[in-house]
């Protein structure tokens, strides 16, 4: 015998504050009863109910605070008709790096940037940057470069414009040094030594162009 789901059944399921409702052929879904769950926002599937991720593992587990997937599917299905998704993933995405298509370019949100350790080879020396636009996006490499109050070397494999945003440096390129202040613009070959040295903290923004193979 086929079961029959009425909207009282759907009322049910509201009252439990449940946004799922299953079917299988076995079950008649009566007018009244997808009226109330449309109505109520109810998603109808077709097959049993998936197993949530505390009913799968073999252990016991505590489900208590659980968000079930249910539930994020509703309310991101509810942002997406009231036009909320689109600044709700931007929003997501701030924290590391928040970038946008334009016109076939690309603008990065400066400050969305979350700047990454960099490896200096120095016992000490601090440093960090973070690359906004790379491989995809052409042939130019970009991003910020982060000194902090630390002095290395490093081996140029190829050549870059920098222009400092912050603070002050002595940069060293091949053995010849130079003070950098801010809002300097300068430009280092490929296959240079350079040494980077700042008493304070130092930011700058660089494009790299990466020599090509063969």
């Amino acid at each position: 015998m086929k079961k029959v789901v009425c909207a009282k059944d759907v009322e049910t399921l509201i009252e439990q504050g449940k946004k799922t409702l299953y079917v299988d052929s076995n079950t008649i879904l009566t007018p009244s009863a997808k009226d109330a769950a449309k109505l109520a926002e109810i998603e109808i599937f077709e097959g049993a109910p998936r197993q949530s991720a505390c009913e799968s593992v073999s252990a016991p587990v505590s489900c208590e605070g659980a968000i079930s997937s249910d539930l994020i599917y509703s309310a991101l299905k509810a942002m997406y008709e009231r036009g909320m998704l689109d600044t709700f993933l931007k929003e997501l995405t701030r924290k590391g790096l928040c970038s946008e298509a334009v016109g076939g370019g690309k603008i990065v949100r400066g400050k969305s940037v979350e700047m990454e350790p960099f490896d200096t080879g120095a016992s000490g020396a601090k440093a960090c940057s973070r690359e906004v636009i790379g491989e995809g996006d052409g042939r130019i490499h970009s991003g910020f470069f982060e000194i902090d109050h630390s002095r290395f070397e490093q081996d140029f494999a190829c050549e870059a414009n920098c222009h400092l945003l912050e603070g002050t440096l002595n940069l060293t390129i091949n053995g010849q040094t130079v003070a950098v202040e801010t809002g300097d613009v300068f430009y280092i070959p490929a296959g240079s030594k350079v040494v980077w040295d700042a008493a304070g903290k130092a930011r700058l923004f660089y494009s790299r162009f990466p020599q090509s193979k063969g």
